[in-house]
């Protein structure tokens, strides 16, 4: 449970578990004034993509992105076909298809060398870099990394050079050490603060919690999930709202607290529900039934699985 960044002027547009994955925009179409902002074809059947991303449909997002590619391709608009094919790759990870998603990634890394924009090329060599560590191949992953990370520096893109010390870190952090994954995502976070970046330091504050919950420290957990709520709530970042909460439920039981832990997951479950994420709405039912169970409340859960199931439903017997 961890958020990779994927930098570059990318904008966060899904969510997998508390996996990021960032899409980018094309730039503007020619001719078009700044007071009358107009979406690119191509931008709008990805944005389609996004809004159903976001409600944890694979298979409509799948539908706008292969549009959108097929566009991109008729337009020969190459910014915006490298931004498709993240986007794909994105719903094939969604899926848990690794190789599809690599594949995807490849191909828009090979555009992006054959295209000599710097800021794509760093883009995809850090979207790549994010599927192999996805799919359990670190030592590559951190090549990619570091790659990326090298030509951010030269570049002085200081959101890439963040997002990537936030990777460097989860790799560090999966390997067990912890002190060196927070001196990294606190590098990170000193960058996306001087960049105003809220959700980049969101993120740097989620993994900062992770690092502090595998050495048990539980208190600092707390308050680091905690800056990245009142961070997600300022800029209205609906599905990290939700993600927040749960893992704030998730250490309140660690620390005994079972009562912070089922209302914090019945928050994220709203959050969800509300959102139209029906999949992590049942994964907040289920954390908020396990604190329920302790407490002597399940009829409180029941009641929610009713009302997410509809009337007909009949909940799974306990």
């Amino acid at each position: 449970m961890m958020k990779l960044s994927l930098a570059v002027g990318l904008r966060w547009c899904f969510l997998t578990g508390s996996l990021f994955v960032g899409c980018t925009g094309p730039p503007p179409s020619p001719g078009l004034s700044e007071q009358e902002p107009k979406a690119s074809p191509v931008q709008a059947l990805r944005e389609q993509g996004h809004r159903w991303l976001a409600k944890g449909d694979l298979g409509r997002a799948g539908e706008f992105f292969l549009s959108a590619r097929r566009m991109a391709e008729r337009l020969d608009d190459n910014p915006s076909l490298i931004g498709v094919l993240h986007d794909l790759g994105a719903v094939a990870s969604g899926r848990g298809d690794g190789a599809s998603e690599l594949e995807y990634q490849m191909q828009a890394l090979a555009i992006a060398q054959a295209y000599g924009n710097q800021a794509l090329l760093v883009e995809s060599l850090t979207t790549l870099g994010a599927a192999r560590h996805r799919v359990g191949q670190p030592a590559a992953a951190e090549q990619l990394y570091r790659q990326a990370l090298e030509l951010a520096l030269r570049t002085e893109d200081r959101a890439a050079a963040a997002a990537l010390r936030n990777n460097l870190g989860l790799l560090r952090l999966e390997r067990g050490d912890p002190e060196q994954a927070e001196a990294l995502f606190r590098q990170a976070l000193a960058l996306n603060e001087a960049l105003g970046d809220g959700a980049g330091a969101a993120s740097n504050h989620v993994n900062l919690g992770l690092a502090a919950e595998r050495r048990q420290a539980y208190d600092a957990a707390e308050g680091e999930y905690l800056q990245a709520l009142e961070s997600d709530k300022a800029a209205e970042r609906q599905p990290e709202i939700a993600a927040d909460l749960l893992r704030l439920g998730r250490v309140a039981g660690r620390q005994g607290f079972h009562d912070r832990t089922l209302d914090y997951s019945k928050r994220a479950y709203r959050s969800y529900s509300a959102q139209g994420n029906l999949l992590h709405a049942r994964s907040a039912l289920a954390q908020a039934m396990e604190a329920a169970e302790r407490l002597g409340r399940k009829e409180e859960v029941l009641r929610l699985e009713r009302e997410l199931n509809g009337p007909a439903a009949v909940s799974r017997p306990r």
